[in-house]
């Protein structure tokens, strides 16, 4: 699943997901793009925002760094 969908479920947006965690929007927008991956922390405060995996949010950037 994409991590802009999963950021939907969670009902955020790139913005308010970036607020929520602590980091910019931009940083937000380089993981849904596949651009760049998560600090470990960020990557775990990702994961709990969205209510799945660790596992699953590295998935989806990887998709979206596939997808190119």
């Amino acid at each position: 699943m994409k991590l802009s969908k999963l950021i939907l479920k969670a009902g955020y947006t790139p913005k308010t997901l970036a607020e929520a965690i602590g980091v910019t929007k931009y940083a937000i927008y380089a993981y849904m793009s596949g651009r760049a991956y998560p600090s470990a922390k960020n990557l775990m405060a990702l994961s709990k925002a969205l209510g799945c995996s660790e596992k699953t949010v590295l998935a989806a950037i990887k998709e979206a760094r596939n997808d190119k």
